[in-house]
């Protein structure tokens, strides 16, 4: 089955494919979570859930910034011509990307240490605004490494958007996936009656995402002859998802916040295999040298060695005694 056989690549595609799930997980939590934040906020709404989330934003994204890593240097390695390309086109304005995402960092730790609820509600949107637009550069550099139509025409123009009707309807399918796996992770860490209302808000954004998905092929998206397996599998994990959330809003129940995890977690697999589909036509064999050269061995032994690592620092940590004088 698609990705693991046939393929140029087959190794490195699917270590994308996996890690940009996870990075999607964490990524989606700290997007979403600032945008409920700040609704909350602007409702002078006394939430729990607001306030658990605006104790973890930092954390999540922490975390997703550094899962960002591993899909950005596959990326980078899979498709190295035309991901370069989209960059030096773009130029400047991609390179946004980095000052947006060190702004909405800060934005997350002010929104979480100010008591003063007209600070908090500038500090969630300033950081909704960067991660908006943090997606909307990934969303338009992924349609643009595809798009080489228009590579002489933009650079010869001196343009660096790529203005692109497929842009906003891809992004907006992101957008609502991505309040559905909020709504999934935050549901961990809620009462019964908090799950009936983040059912709400993982359901709505899952319809969305699904009506998104209808435009962007009324548009003339294509999915892969090699994708359709797994839209299959996607299609049958979002009606499972769909029935657990509809339980969970019913009754609040911790089995039903197990099955969307399940159900989303297939769903969201699944989903990156179909975006990637279509871009397998894209892939250019591994040059010769390259081949011979090769660094799977000391790939290898590398992660062995980062888990080594990470273990220790794991263990360190958890049997280190606590200071009594704090």
């Amino acid at each position: 089955m698609w990705p693991l056989e046939s393929q140029a690549h087959p190794l490195w595609l699917a270590l994308y494919l996996l890690t940009l799930a996870i990075h999607v997980v964490l990524i989606s939590y700290v997007a979403a979570g600032s945008a409920y934040a700040l609704v909350q906020a602007i409702r002078k709404t006394d939430d729990p859930i607001a306030a658990r989330v605006r104790d973890l934003l930092p954390f999540m994204l922490g975390l997703g910034i550094t899962a960002g890593v591993a899909p950005l240097l596959f990326l980078q390695l899979l498709y190295q011509r035309r991901f370069y390309t989209a960059n030096l086109i773009m130029g400047p304005r991609w390179g946004a990307v980095v000052p947006a995402l060190v702004v909405g960092f800060y934005a997350l730790y002010a929104a979480k240490a100010t008591e003063v609820l007209r600070m908090r509600r500038l500090a969630l949107a300033v950081g909704t605004l960067c991660f908006g637009f943090v997606a909307w550069s990934w969303t338009e550099i992924h349609l643009l490494m595809q798009t080489d139509s228009v590579w002489t025409q933009m650079y010869a123009a001196g343009e660096r958007v790529f203005a692109d009707a497929g842009v906003v309807v891809r992004l907006a399918l992101w957008f609502g996936a991505m309040a559905s796996a909020f709504a999934a992770v935050a549901s961990w860490w809620a009462s019964s009656d908090e799950r009936r209302r983040l059912a709400v808000i993982g359901l709505g954004g899952r319809a969305f995402s699904v009506a998104a998905a209808c435009a962007l092929k009324a548009q003339g998206a294509a999915v892969a002859q090699t994708a359709h397996g797994w839209l299959y599998i996607l299609a049958a994990a979002l009606v499972v998802e769909a029935v657990g959330w509809a339980w969970q809003f019913r009754t609040g129940e911790e089995r039903a916040r197990t099955l969307v995890t399940g159900a989303g977690t297939a769903a969201l697999l699944a989903g990156v295999v179909v975006r990637e589909a279509p871009r397998l036509l894209l892939l250019e064999p591994p040059r010769p040298a390259a081949a011979e050269a090769s660094g799977t061995w000391v790939f290898v032994a590398m992660v062995l060695v980062g888990v080594a690592l990470i273990a220790w620092i794991v263990r360190t940590v958890r049997n280190a005694a606590p200071d009594p004088s704090h």
